[in-house]
């Protein structure tokens, strides 16, 4: 009995490694292509990083790993190259910027509207940003050049003028700060339990955190997924803004 569970237990891991194998599952993260991506980052951030941990099934991808920042204690960087023809990232100005990134937002949503709730997504899968930024990349550089998206949650009444002027008016506020976020909502809440169902944040949420504003309780909302704040300001006529009703008043 003993040996046929051997056998049986060593032919189940046999399966298992051949499918793993055929699947690519079981390659990548490489020494020499961990220590490659890695000093690509340091050289282009000026950092030291130490490797802490590397993704248990990288799925065939050369590089998908955790590292301590010796310039950002207490944070971890991930790194990550998908193959040899794909540029190394990272998501180190999001670990180095998102906090103030996200309270800078905050602040200046709040000259306007003191009881909004603010969600800052990034649109990058898991905050990595590619390799326009570097070692001199400050936060104001951060905020003007991003892929972050501005959803702002209030509890108001506005027909469709009034709404379009309050985008217009927040647009302007938010480029007057320095922020030239990739799209900008306003969602109208018909009750304050409405925007008390919606989950809060005190950062910048991933994808897997953040599930986008639940139409339930929408009186009006209007947003621009396409173009920076920047773009719909030189010519707000086309810049794409659509309104959208709940689907029925209060």
């Amino acid at each position: 009995m003993k040996i046929r569970r051997l056998l049986g237990g060593i032919l189940v891991f046999s399966l298992v490694s051949v499918l793993l194998g055929g699947c690519g599952l079981t390659k990548g993260n490489a020494p020499s292509d961990i220590k490659e991506a890695v000093k690509t980052v340091e050289d282009r951030y000026g950092i030291t990083l130490t490797v802490k941990g590397k993704a248990l099934f990288p799925r065939g991808v050369f590089c998908d790993v955790t590292a301590k920042c010796k310039e950002l204690p207490g944070r971890k960087i991930r790194i990550f190259r998908f193959d040899k023809s794909t540029p190394v990232q990272s998501d180190y100005i999001y670990q180095k910027y998102g906090d103030e990134a996200y309270d800078r937002i905050c602040q200046t949503v709040y000259t306007i509207y003191p009881d909004a709730l603010v969600v800052a997504e990034d649109s990058n899968y898991n905050h990595f940003s590619d390799d326009r930024y570097n070692g001199n990349t400050s936060l104001e550089d951060y905020l003007l050049d991003n892929q972050l998206r501005v959803n702002i949650v209030l509890l108001k009444i506005y027909d469709d003028e009034e709404i379009m002027e309050a985008y217009h008016q927040m647009a302007v506020t938010l480029l007057d700060a320095g922020i030239n976020s990739y799209g900008l909502a306003i969602y109208c809440m018909r009750e304050q339990a409405d925007m008390d169902a919606i989950k809060t944040y005190d950062h910048i949420p991933d994808q897997q955190e953040f599930k986008g504003i639940p139409s339930k309780g929408l009186r009006i909302s209007a947003d621009n997924n396409y173009g920076v704040i920047r773009d719909y300001l030189e010519d707000p006529e086309a810049g794409g803004v659509a309104i959208h009703h709940g689907h029925s008043d209060p």
